[in-house]
């Protein structure tokens, strides 16, 4: 299943990222990265509408310190297939 405005690995790519930290051990902190985006506007909307409302789900005792949409700007992935 593709999420709206999925891109393949080239040009441009957007990937939101996510930083939990436990209420109860303020250590105990974690990322979480999304898919690939075309653009910067369609991976916050997919952040808001879809990663962060399952992040808020599947980790109640966590709170959501930060997000944001790297941009990756890769036009060659460095990988040789």
């Amino acid at each position: 299943m593709q999420l709206t405005g999925q891109t393949r690995l080239s040009g441009k790519m957007w990937t939101p990222l996510a930083l939990l930290c436990s209420m109860y051990v303020s250590t105990e902190c974690t990322t979480f990265g999304g898919p690939v985006f075309k653009t910067e506007a369609i991976c916050y909307e997919q952040l808001q509408t879809v990663g962060l409302p399952y992040l808020r789900q599947k980790f109640p005792a966590s709170k959501i310190i930060d997000v944001k949409c790297i941009n990756w700007d890769k036009n060659n992935t460095g990988t040789d297939t």
